[in-house]
């Protein structure tokens, strides 16, 4: 490639604002990083091991590309058990993390689209997913008393309207907000009556205590949805990027073959860890829960008492918040990070994350 042509693709990249959108990291960077998605929490030693073994095993070399086959096992089994899916191991592919997910499935599902409906409101990596092509974008109204999910009617509506690829989270990447059942017989009529397709991030869905409805329990086998997410979250696997993709069998190997392009050295002992860890979440998941509803509560009495209003959601491992700038700066000065929900798409609100290793977003808001 001549020089010229490398200087001209860094100079477009350089300009190109979307792919500077600044995004939460995936697991804390500091003591007072209260921005991440991820939360904090140590290796239980048992994955340690099943890493170590892996190794000692000889499994160095490059991973299959989906995936190892026992761990896309494995999530398929915990997706069907824990969320209603239909998937089967051809369905599933094993990523480097959720932003890979995300890129991997708006790119190349959505190049088989001619438009991609995006809420208003989404984690910035939406926007840095986006930012690599033109394409055309129906957004979708965020609502703010939903904690800034879209209103399903105002997702049929666009369907009807033609975009038949949509972009949705639930719970929502800020707020935490999720969709009920009665919503999405709303959004999965109407992606079966136009043909239409949702990418549906559901990586935050652990964290719901008590009923969660996922799109993919929607369908009898997976046709209307590409389910995206993190592997076992909260096991202390964060920094070690292991997401997945559950799709329909006809759109998993462009995303395959694109996978093998970026991130064809993902490491093996990592995903047989992985696979340790899906036998240990379902007691480690109770147990955290328990831990986050008490503190969640705690958190909400020391935010109303400072006349924060807190945004409805229902994950417990973030809190988005209404602050004035006043309330942002006070915590900047105090060395608290947060994550900014003017990348999101909503200024004027912070998120913290709600951590049961750390009493950290307490301590902010005293």
């Amino acid at each position: 490639m001549a020089a010229k042509t490398k200087a001209d693709i860094l100079a477009r990249h350089q300009a190109n604002m979307a792919l500077k959108a600044p995004a939460p990291p995936p697991v804390s960077r500091h003591a007072r990083d209260l921005s991440a998605d991820g939360m904090i929490s140590p290796l239980d030693e048992r994955i340690i091991a099943a890493a170590a073994d892996a190794l000692e095993a000889g499994q160095t070399h490059y991973v299959d590309v989906p995936g190892i086959a026992p761990l896309r096992a494995a999530l398929a089994d915990y997706l069907n058990a824990a969320f209603g899916a239909h998937c089967e191991t051809e369905n599933i592919i094993v990523t480097a993390g959720v932003q890979e997910s995300r890129f991997l499935s708006i790119q190349m599902i959505g190049a088989m689209y001619d438009s991609i409906g995006i809420p208003a409101v989404a984690h910035p990596g939406v926007q840095k997913a986006l930012g690599v092509r033109a394409r055309r974008v129906f957004p979708l109204a965020a609502d703010a008393e939903r904690g800034y999910l879209p209103a399903p009617t105002a997702i049929a509506d666009a369907v009807k309207r033609g975009c038949r690829l949509l972009y949705l989270e639930s719970p929502a990447r800020l707020s935490g907000a999720a969709y009920t059942d009665e919503d999405l017989a709303i959004i999965s009529a109407a992606l079966r009556e136009h043909d239409a397709l949702a990418i549906w991030d559901q990586g935050l869905a652990p964290w719901v205590d008590g009923k969660y409805s996922s799109l993919a329990a929607f369908e009898e086998r997976p046709s209307l949805a590409a389910t995206i997410g993190e592997a076992w979250p909260g096991m202390g696997l964060a920094s070690w990027f292991i997401g997945y993709i559950a799709a329909p069998a006809d759109q998993t190997p462009a995303m395959q073959s694109q996978k093998q392009i970026m991130a064809i050295c993902t490491s093996t002992a990592a995903q047989h860890a992985a696979l340790e860890a899906a036998n240990l979440f379902e007691e480690a998941r109770g147990q955290k829960l328990a831990q986050l509803s008490r503190l969640r509560r705690d958190i909400s009495d020391a935010a109303e008492a400072l006349n924060l209003e807190a945004i409805a959601g229902d994950a417990l491992n973030i809190m988005a918040l209404h602050a004035p700038e006043e309330a942002a700066a006070r915590l900047r000065g105090a060395g608290f990070d947060y994550a900014d929900g003017a990348p999101f798409g909503a200024p004027a609100v912070i998120r913290l994350s709600v951590n049961t290793s750390t009493m950290n977003a307490l301590a902010a808001l005293r």
